[in-house]
């Protein structure tokens, strides 16, 4: 596909339900998007969200795109609501867009929700784990191997989901996000009142 036509194709795939809106008074623009700068993706926050972050970890750092495996990207779907080290969606139902994000801090790898209220953003952590190094991660793709970060995120709107790992579906009545491990296993996170609870949907 020719460079040009590949750039339009993107910028429409981001544009789709992106029609203005206003939340409590505030225009759409006051919400954490996604945007494209060129051939990359690019995630905004909202000051109050960047703030909120700060004050959990001052050193926190949210990944890259090019932190992960480059087969990784090349089959990920990005769109307006996700990318590998981000999600955007309603997460605790309140009607605003809350933000999920793979970060570290210098000896920590970090995944934390960054969720809406009232009184403004806050920050819960949902895992912590020893840091990676994606120029040092590994990954073998049979013939060769590839270095890079190959746990990703994904959005996952509410609604009703199955699982061959569940006895009984899932019914969310609000957004949700999957931790997904390169060609192996994937976790559906939910938000279940003060904390996240786990939904195992592939392995």
């Amino acid at each position: 596909m020719p460079h040009l036509a590949k750039r339009i194709l993107i910028a429409a795939m981001l544009c789709i339900f992106c029609l203005p809106v206003i939340v409590s008074g505030r225009a759409a623009a006051e919400e954490p998007s996604i945007s494209l700068a060129g051939d990359e993706f690019v995630l905004n926050l909202t000051k109050d969200q960047k703030t909120a972050i700060r004050i959990y970890n001052p050193e926190f750092q949210i990944r890259k795109q090019a932190d992960y495996l480059p087969s990784l990207l090349k089959q990920y779907l990005f769109s307006n609501r996700q990318l590998p080290y981000a999600v955007i969606g309603d997460f605790n139902g309140d009607g605003r867009k809350d933000v999920v994000l793979q970060g570290c801090d210098k000896t920590s790898d970090l995944l934390i929700a960054v969720l809406s209220s009232n009184s403004g953003p806050g920050v819960m952590e949902i895992m912590r784990s020893k840091r990676v190094d994606p120029q040092t991660e590994f990954y073998g793709m049979g013939d060769h191997n590839e270095y890079g970060m190959w746990v990703y995120l994904t959005l996952v709107p509410r609604g009703v989901i199955a699982s061959p790992f569940a006895k009984n579906p899932l019914k969310l009545s609000t957004d949700a996000f999957e931790l997904n491990y390169f060609e192996k296993a994937s976790v559906l996170y939910y938000l279940d009142g003060p904390r996240f609870l786990k939904y195992i949907t592939g392995d």
